[in-house]
């Protein structure tokens, strides 16, 4: 077992990181990397506030799962209901914050490709980026599992499947564009490019819930993201013209 970071105080918050030591040093070169290595603002904002969250019973897990699992998970490790939305409603998706919750992650690093490789979001730092901002949601307890693919939404939306999923791309995005990356469009399977600049999509309508929402949630996160200026990041977007085009070639 290791943790991350693995020259803390042991009484201080940390990351856990269990299931074979080949794995777990990837794992942790891996935090380090979207940590420090980076030099992300958004990658640093998630781990350190997972790591300065300060409640043991929140401590976030990463499990390797000895195969692959084409994919990655993050589960809550309390109750479900302590980190979870389940009154949100179409236009507060975050209204009901729970208690707050530790995560479970499991990831399987060799199913993906090398820091900075492969389709957008499918470098094997990126998807453990997206697994821990799930977490981070967890942790403070505005969590949202909320399905997204309902006919009441526009299918740009029901293509990111769930509340969480919008913001684990988003922030994920803003990590890859710092990294100097593509970003990734939706959730959808194969990954595929967003045709989109960063005003447009905080333009959208269609989305103007999930940014209203976080703000409320998470002021303090909302803040960290507008302060960083990269190509992308629809918390602090260029002055670029909307492709109208771009921004409703989808119902």
């Amino acid at each position: 077992m290791r943790f991350y970071p693995a020259a803390a105080n042991p009484n201080s918050p940390r990351i856990r990181i269990r299931g074979g030591g080949r794995t777990e040093a990837e794992i942790e070169r891996l935090l380090l990397h979207i940590h420090v290595g980076s030099q992300s603002r958004a990658g640093a904002l998630i781990v350190d506030g997972i790591l300065n969250n300060g409640d043991a019973r929140e401590e976030v897990i990463i499990e390797n799962p000895h195969h692959a699992l084409h994919n990655a998970f993050t589960d809550p490790r309390q109750p479900h209901h302590h980190s979870d939305q389940p009154n949100s409603t179409v236009n507060g998706f975050l209204d009901n914050p729970g208690r707050g919750s530790g995560s479970k992650i499991r990831f399987f690093p060799w199913e993906w490709h090398q820091i900075g490789g492969g389709r957008p979001g499918d470098a094997r730092d990126e998807v453990l980026l997206h697994e821990l901002v799930h977490a981070f949601m967890s942790q403070r307890g505005i969590s949202s599992v909320r399905n997204l693919r309902r006919r009441r939404f526009a299918r740009r939306v029901r293509l990111f499947d769930m509340v969480d999923d919008f913001y684990a791309i988003m922030i994920t995005n803003v990590y890859a564009s710092e990294c100097g990356r593509p970003t990734l469009r939706d959730h959808g399977f194969p990954s595929r490019r967003l045709n989109r600049n960063a005003m447009s999509v905080i333009s959208d309508p269609q989305f103007a819930a999930f940014f209203t929402a976080l703000t409320g949630a998470a002021p303090d996160l909302v803040t960290g993201l507008r302060a960083i200026d990269t190509e992308f990041n629809p918390w602090n977007p260029r002055m670029e013209l909307i492709d109208a085009t771009s921004v409703f070639n989808e119902p």
